[in-house]
């Protein structure tokens, strides 16, 4: 949603956004994989070590096959969302270079997000047809985030009719589809993306008590610290709980140090680096 109010909305320079993204993806990203990555050949932890530019390049989703991105030995698995991310970003950022359908920004979007909504039914329907582990792959995990950018460019037509208690009822349905719940297998994919784009979109049609909520310092807080705390909390899940031998008291433990080395990241090597490149490139 963030990037397609950006490049289709404010219409921010092609240069000037590939800049702010670089500036606040990849120093910290890099330091991550990097030690990571140093780690796993010093200590022969891993032969991931080996696929180093595939992930720099956000590739690993794809190469090499085996071990897929889940398997490597690392904690390195939740990369696949900043693949996804990533691949998305690019095609949003070279569909503004094509004025000819600007008028159908939204339709063709929405489109490509129920293509990648049918992508996935197919593999489950004809699984020879791709490779293991296809739902973390970008033609089927895209659906999120095409069909979220899709409805921001229309949801002023239909705001003044949604009422405040409406996008919270649909997060909660979309935290349903994600339980022990018994719905249909389809609805993590098949509805989720829907009912999240749904929420997000109108979070400004939300009652003064909820906006409130979300505005704890707190929570503002983590949510800067988001991209840090999202890097470095897979280590300590990894390799706290692996084998499931985690110790007593592990989950509040790790959580709890997830956000303190996510709040080290930010403010050591994520902040000060993006505010150097912003400044001077």
């Amino acid at each position: 949603m963030l990037m397609s109010n950006i490049l289709f909305i404010k219409r921010t320079p092609l240069g000037t956004f590939y800049k702010r993204r670089i500036s606040r993806i990849i120093p910290a990203f890099i330091v991550f994989l990097s030690l990571i990555s140093l780690m796993s050949l010093i200590f022969n932890l891993s032969s991931e070590h080996f696929n180093y530019f595939y992930n720099v390049f956000f590739l690993r989703s794809y190469y090499p096959v085996e071990p897929g991105i889940l398997n490597s030995g690392l904690p390195l698995g939740h990369l696949w969302s900043l693949n996804v991310e990533e691949h998305v970003y690019i095609l949003l950022s070279l569909m503004t270079l094509c004025s000819f359908y600007k008028n159908r920004l939204c339709l063709i979007l929405l489109t490509l997000g129920g293509a990648s909504i049918f992508l996935q039914v197919l593999y489950v329907k004809f699984p020879h047809l791709t490779s293991e582990n296809y739902s973390f792959r970008t033609e089927v995990a895209a659906s999120f985030i095409l069909i979220s950018a899709g409805y921001l460019l229309v949801k002023e037509r239909v705001e003044q009719f949604v009422p405040s208690w409406l996008p919270v009822i649909t997060f909660l349905i979309a935290l349903i589809c994600y339980s022990d719940f018994p719905l249909h297998w389809s609805a993590q994919w098949l509805i989720a993306p829907i009912l999240l784009a749904f929420t997000v979109n109108h979070l400004n049609s939300l009652s003064p008590f909820f906006k409130r909520l979300l505005c704890v310092p707190a929570l503002r807080l983590v949510g800067l610290w988001s991209f840090s705390i999202y890097l470095w909390q897979q280590p300590l899940y990894y390799w706290g709980t692996k084998g499931g031998d985690a110790f007593y008291m592990a989950g509040p433990v790790l959580f709890i140090l997830s956000i303190i080395l996510g709040a080290m990241s930010f403010y050591l090597i994520e902040n000060p680096v993006r505010k150097y490149l912003n400044n001077n490139w």
